[in-house]
């Protein structure tokens, strides 16, 4: 058996999270952007990051995460501020800054690791409630 890459686990780790992010925020199938308020079907949302993708440390934190819609996440470049106001709103004041010096902390993952995050998003998903693909 051919042992597969670190990269093609952190690309699986990545498309399990976004899918656990969209339906955990989804209602009925429709998600509502953290950042503009606007209501979105999941399959067309993002799953927004407050701090950037690549600090690791953060970057599977469901805190750290979010529906947003694509003119926020793409065109908006995250709104980055609006996003951390609604972060604090949603889980608590502070929340943002706690994940800002957290995301300063180095972290190293193996494919193992990445194996293991995809796995446990995997287990996460309501698999009955929408048609993943």
């Amino acid at each position: 058996m051919k042992h597969k890459t670190t990269k093609y686990y952190k690309k699986r780790a990545d498309r399990l999270f976004s899918l656990y992010i969209r339906q955990r925020d989804a209602v009925d199938g429709i998600c509502r952007c953290i950042t503009c308020n606007t209501l979105h079907p999941w399959r067309s949302i993002h799953a927004g990051h407050f701090v950037s993708r690549g600090k690791e440390n953060t970057r599977y934190n469901e805190k750290n995460v979010n529906a947003q819609c694509v003119s926020c996440n793409s065109f908006g470049e995250g709104m980055q501020y609006e996003h951390g106001k609604a972060i604090d709103r949603k889980y608590g004041e502070r929340t943002a800054d706690f994940l800002v010096i957290k995301s300063k902390f180095d972290c190293k993952r193996s494919w193992f690791d990445y194996c293991f995050i995809g796995d446990t998003f995997l287990a996460k998903l309501n698999l009955n409630k929408f048609e993943i693909r």
